[in-house]
């Protein structure tokens, strides 16, 4: 018999997430993580009390990564907001391709930050590769990070079951992916010459984000801070701008907006905003 996740208890978790990812949980919250712990301890033995106890005195740097993984919600899917990609697709890639914007090195650096299972990362490469000449030999490269190991795991392997394919079209589906045989469920694998494009990195938005390398072209923060608080929001922002090269973009979730933070970026659409 398994005890039950008390008021209590859930304030700590809550302050535990806050402290070390920034993590703002709600009690809307509370359903799930009672849910995921529970689960957890059925495999593993002990209660939420001991759990807790070991994840606030002494946790192991693996404790504290299943901690994020029970608390974290990896959803994703290819092209998602497609209003971003059309963006990308006019003041980006189209005037690189046309010798209207041009780049030192003819290097093109992208950061997709918080990337769960990579369908994101995965998109950024599809969409260069199709819209940059191969003959004008672009350096392209897009990191993709995040904290979760189990979504990192599936990022890298770079295989998505048919369910999670909905924003791919039965020709970008032929060209980028391949049939999974092996598989007895119908999956598919992402091409090398995307893969090539793409690099993976564990990565806590709280860190000093220089290990990512940069600076970058653009940075992909989608979907991401509505798990923060506004302090939060306003640090991880800043450290975005750090990272970004002048006149660069960050670019937010479509339900997101920097509008109320105190932060050095000027809107250029919805969502989107340059570095000031």
């Amino acid at each position: 018999m398994f005890d039950t996740l008390t008021g209590s208890l859930f304030e700590r978790i809550t302050r535990l997430a806050r402290a070390r990812w920034g993590l703002s949980l709600t009690e809307r919250k509370f359903s799930l993580v009672q849910n995921r712990l529970t689960s957890h301890l059925r495999k593993s033995g002990g209660t939420i009390e001991e759990w807790v106890q070991r994840i606030e005195k002494s946790p192991s740097e693996s404790d504290m990564l299943l901690f994020f993984d029970i608390l974290s919600t990896n959803v994703t899917s290819f092209f998602r907001d497609s209003t971003h990609f059309d963006f990308l697709e006019r003041e980006l890639w189209t005037p690189l391709a046309r010798g209207q914007r041009t780049a030192a090195g003819r290097k093109i650096r992208f950061w997709s930050a918080a990337c769960s299972t990579g369908a994101e990362p995965y998109s950024i490469a599809m969409q260069a590769l199709e819209l940059l000449p191969p003959e004008q030999r672009w350096d392209v490269k897009v990191i993709g990070s995040d904290l979760s190991s189990k979504a990192l795991a599936a990022a890298r392997a770079g295989v998505f079951p048919e369910s999670q394919l909905a924003g791919l079209s039965p020709e970008r589906r032929k060209r980028w992916l391949t049939p999974s045989p092996k598989s007895s469920e119908p999956e598919w694998s992402i091409r090398p010459e995307v893969r090539a494009l793409v690099e993976f990195r564990q990565h806590n938005l709280m860190d000093p984000p220089h290990a990512i390398g940069g600076p970058f072209d653009c940075i992909m923060l989608r979907n991401c801070m509505i798990y923060f608080d506004r302090e939060t929001r306003e640090e991880v922002v800043h450290r975005m701008h750090s990272m970004l090269k002048p006149s660069a973009w960050l670019i937010v979730g479509s339900a997101e907006t920097l509008s109320s933070l105190k932060v050095p970026f000027k809107t250029t659409a919805a969502s989107i905003y340059t570095k000031e």
